[in-house]
């Protein structure tokens, strides 16, 4: 479930606000413990201590400063402060979301929960371009590539109410066709390369020709094709929307030897290699061998 869920975060980071509950034990004699809700004002009221403003501070911060606070009214004590429950927080998830929209968040939430939230992007939704703005100013900009095919994510702030996160129109769409590990349509930045796509694409597949690679491109309403004979070549040509990627790739086949062979098993072989070269690559036969008593058994001989 994407549902919001109203869970203490133990990260010192974790910046307090109004709604926030602390629970705050003092030990002394004895152990006292109450739960403290951050007022409007951004302030706790602690008994025979006072108001401590806390909203805006990190949780770490806080829990110095109200340690501090509490060691001088109460000497030989000690303050343990846990945070017990976060806040609610109202965002706005829009541009190009699947369901834009104004969603209500724990106020443990990042960028990514809230765009799961709204069911994602819509097709015309940006993955390169998510950017992150509060009080009419973009403080953070999402590329979820980096999340997606890297593993790295790197959420700078949290969501507070009122930000909104804006999903800009995707980029330039790049078909990568054929000779990559993982083929499919692959979302460019201008200035990026074919060797950044190729590095999406999970990289150069085993059996990749470089010798021919092909960009289709349309020009004026024309298909247009472009050959290079080799990598190098292709990195220093500019991506353009809806560009396609054909690298050549070596065709092979899975032959499986049995019998009287010297290493008998399953071979990867380039298509259409001959049957003897195969025997005498797999160590010939054996001394026993009647080679006139082979058999043969493919899917073009049982037609």
């Amino acid at each position: 479930t994407f549902m919001p869920l109203n869970e203490p975060n133990f990260d010192g980071s974790y910046v307090l606000d109004y709604g926030d509950v602390l629970e705050i034990q003092i030990t002394e004699q004895r152990i006292s413990s109450d739960k403290y809700e951050i007022k409007r004002d951004g302030s706790i009221q602690l008994k025979e201590i006072g108001k401590i403003s806390i909203a805006g501070l990190s949780l770490e911060e806080a829990g110095e400063l109200i340690k501090s606070r509490v060691k001088d009214v109460f000497t030989g004590t000690e303050a343990f402060i846990s945070l017990i429950n976060v806040r609610d927080i109202q965002v706005v998830v829009t541009g190009n979301a699947f369901n834009p929209g104004i969603y209500s968040l724990s106020g443990n939430s990042n960028v990514f929960y809230a765009l799961s939230m709204a069911g994602g992007l819509s097709e015309d939704g940006s993955y390169r371009q998510i950017e992150h703005i509060r009080n009419n100013k973009v403080i953070d900009s999402i590329d979820l590539y980096s999340i997606f095919i890297r593993g790295y994510a790197n959420f700078k702030n949290r969501l507070q109410s009122g930000d909104i996160i804006l999903v800009k129109p995707r980029l330039n769409i790049v078909n990568a066709i054929s000779g990559v590990k993982r083929p499919g349509l692959y979302e460019m930045k201008d200035g990026e390369s074919y060797s950044d796509l190729i590095s999406y694409a999970n990289g150069l597949h085993s059996n990749a020709n470089l010798d021919f690679i092909k960009i289709q491109s349309i020009e004026k309403g024309k298909s247009v094709s472009n050959t290079f004979k080799s990598a190098k070549e292709l990195y220093k040509v500019k991506i353009k929307h809806n560009d396609n990627l054909i690298i050549d790739e070596f065709k092979l086949m899975t032959v499986k030897l049995n019998g009287a062979i010297r290493f008998p098993g399953t071979y990867i072989t380039p298509l259409n290699m001959p049957l003897s070269q195969l025997i005498e690559q797999a160590g010939g036969y054996q001394n026993n061998a009647y080679p006139f008593g082979g058999f043969l058994n493919n899917e073009t001989a049982m037609k």
